[in-house]
């Protein structure tokens, strides 16, 4: 760890250092060996020659058995001092004389050593065969101690370590010194480096005036820097630039993604984040708290029959409308669609919400010209009230807009303050709902029934008008009820399209029966007639099932052409065209421009029941039944009283030209097998 962590420079002399250590070593070693293989070189020839002249020497007393000769050999021997014992063997390997060196013990025998020197524990052997006439006839065998050898190895060794020790001091002074004069310049380059990487600073240089390849790395290193600090300078004006567009950026991705891009209100993300913490606020602060849930009534029809751009140009002017009627403390939220969200702080009491619902009801009901469309619209509002820790942010908004939902159903430009009734109402809707999808599904869930028409003048059947009912496992559902939420739930064309075919199938079965039939009307929904292919979709019924188009008759309400005729009319030219009989139900309860009335291509008005109803109790309902049924004379067109009960009613409306009636004054909704009868 220490050496990973020593600087190159270190390591570099460490790395000589050793390289110089080994190579010392090597020498030293090879020296010392040398050294010792001389001097034991020189032992051995010591002891060869000196056991040569004892064998030659006693060779004649060993051939005799010349013991005291051969001991006086020995003896002599004694005057070398490395020598510790001389022993003299026959060829049977038994000692004929020996010398011993003091108390110097050794059992050896010429049967243990090799001839020649033998080493052993700082002793040395030395087998010397006895000759005489070629022939070995004993062994003199001499033991000299090796102390000297060993000596003398110490010595060398000694010295070999004063040499390798000097050698490697010198060697590092010798570096180290040469090494700080090579490695100058190159801590010059490592502390500019330093000093750039701490600082970020490029304004610093090296001294280039060197002739070798460090000065060709100091220009280099020097252009690097000149260029890094330019382009630094380059990149702070353009990292100014950057930072400038990034908040830009920034604030526009915050607008997208909290704005409505369409209305530049609140979006739904950021009004929830304003409401929950205003109810921290009105929780801690105990402050009132109000939401206003609104929704464009018949907005859908403005998208459909325009155009969405025309829908987006009414929900600007929407959203300007109320933005300039709260005070800038409100928050004004596009929810989505054609749905917008109040939220009034320190706002709970009743006539301050009723005023402010009146006053954007009222604001928004005037007429908007857009391009050469004069449009009208209305919206429903719903109002929800914060109850202090009872309720979330999103609850709040969920009682508003629960409560907008009870404000359509009283018509449109209506408020509703929200009750804890209408929870249980929404979910029987839901419920209702859900029963609506599957009995669409089902075989036999809804059925048809017919009200007679008849002329006031002669009591004949001059019509049909065909009404839809369901029974829901065993409990009918009066259509005043399921309809407005097929409406509402997108589930009125599939319904409608069931009626038509039903219809005309059974048109189809009344003919075959011989029937002389008359027409049988049918009621669209303005979401129906408004299709591209509207016209198409009955042509085709009718021809599934042959019939001709006289015999049917469509129903339309007012309402439908409020926001725009064009798509209506369109539709309408093409049932024409076909062949079918067109009539304005519920006339007079709704909004129409009377110089729309004259431009439409239909045959009939029926006068609403309301009306009827009323007859002979009011002079002002009675005025307004008699200036239909005039207006319907000019345009050449029939009337129908609906909802005749009694013949007083009848005979007021006989009295003012209507031509013919529909109610239980004659007839109740009847099945179709007790219509046959009727017809024939």
């Amino acid at each position: 760890m220490m050496f990973r962590r020593s600087s190159f420079f270190t390591k570099q002399l460490l790395a000589v250092l050793v390289v110089n250590f080994f190579s010392l070593c090597l020498v030293a070693g090879l020296l010392y060996n040398n050294f010792v293989a001389d001097y034991k070189s020189n032992l051995v020839d010591v002891l060869d020659n000196q056991s040569t002249l004892l064998a030659s020497a006693a060779s004649t007393s060993v051939l005799f058995s010349d013991v005291d000769t051969t001991q006086e050999l020995l003896d002599a021997a004694s005057k070398l001092p490395a020598i510790k014992s001389a022993k003299v063997y026959d060829d049977a390997y038994t000692v004929i004389a020996s010398y011993t060196m003091g108390d110097f013990e050794e059992d050896i025998s010429p049967s243990t050593v090799k001839e020649g020197a033998t080493f052993g524990k700082h002793l040395i052997h030395y087998l010397k065969p006895i000759e005489f006439n070629d022939e070995v006839i004993g062994y003199l065998i001499l033991t000299a101690s090796t102390t000297s050898l060993e000596e003398q190895q110490q010595h060398a060794m000694y010295v070999v370590l004063g040499v390798l020790i000097v050698s490697m001091l010198f060697t590092y002074l010798f570096h180290w010194r040469l090494q700080s004069f090579l490695s100058k310049p190159i801590q010059q380059l490592i502390s500019l480096v330093k000093f750039v990487g701490s600082k970020r600073e490029y304004s610093k240089r090296l001294p280039d005036k060197r002739d070798d390849e460090l000065g060709e790395l100091f220009e280099g290193v020097n252009h690097i820097l000149a260029t890094v600090e330019s382009h630094q300078a380059q990149l702070k004006a353009q990292n100014t630039e950057l930072e400038r567009v990034v908040e830009l950026r920034t604030r526009q991705l915050y607008q997208k993604a909290n704005y409505d891009a369409l209305t530049q209100l609140p979006n739904r993300h950021l009004f929830v984040e304003k409401l929950d913490e205003a109810v921290n606020k009105a929780n801690f602060q105990n402050t009132a708290l109000s939401i206003l849930f609104l929704d464009l009534d018949r907005f859908k029809l403005i998208n459909d029959t325009l155009g969405h751009d025309i829908g987006d140009e009414v929900l600007i002017i929407v959203a300007k409308k109320l933005t300039a009627i709260v005070t800038e403390e409100d928050c004004v939220c596009r929810w989505g669609g054609d749905e917008f969200v109040i939220m009034l702080e320190g706002v709970a009491e009743h006539d301050e919400l009723v005023a402010l619902s009146s006053e954007i009801i009222e604001s928004l009901s005037q007429p908007m010209a857009i391009g050469s469309n004069q449009l009208h619209i209305s919206t429903s509002i719903g109002i929800a009230l914060h109850q202090k820790n009872l309720e979330t942010g999103i609850e709040i908004l969920k009682h508003a807009d629960t409560s907008m939902y009870h404000a359509k159903e009283k018509g449109p430009g209506h408020y509703s303050f929200f009750n804890i009734e209408m929870l249980e109402e929404s979910l029987v809707r839901l419920s209702l709902e859900s029963r609506i999808r599957q009995a669409i599904k089902l075989e036999g869930a809804f059925s048809l029934v017919y009200q007679p028409q008849v002329c006031i003048r002669s009591d004949k059947i001059i019509g049909l008008e065909s009404l839809i009912r369901w029974n829901d496992e065993g409990t009918d559902i009066p259509p005043s009820q399921f309809i407005p939420v097929a409406e509402e739930a997108g589930l009125i064309n599939p319904l409608t399209t069931w009626v038509l075919s039903n219809v005309c199938q059974q048109i189809r079965k009344w003919l075959d029966e011989g029937l002389n039939l008359v027409p049988v009307a049918v009621n669209l929904p303005a979401s129906f007639l408004i299709q591209l292919d509207c016209a198409e979709q009955i042509e085709e019924v009718l021809s599934k099932y042959q019939v001709p188009p006289h015999l049917l008759e469509v129903e339309l309400t007012e309402n439908t052409f409020i926001s725009s005729t064009d798509f209506a009319l369109t539709s309408l030219k093409k049932l024409k065209k076909i062949g079918l009989n067109i009539s304005i139900d519920d006339f007079g309860t709704g909004y129409s421009c009377l110089s729309y009335i004259g431009t439409l291509p239909i045959n009939k008005l029926k006068i609403d029941g309301s009306f009827v109803s009323q007859l002979g109790q009011s002079s002002s309902n009675d005025g307004i039944v008699n200036t239909i049924i005039m207006l319907a004379k000019s345009l050449e067109l029939t009337t129908l009283g609906e909802c005749v009960e009694t013949k007083e009613q009848q005979q007021a409306l006989a009295e003012m030209g209507c031509d013919s009636v529909q109610g239980y004054l004659h007839h109740k909704p009847l099945k179709s097998s007790e219509i046959t009868p009727l017809m024939r």
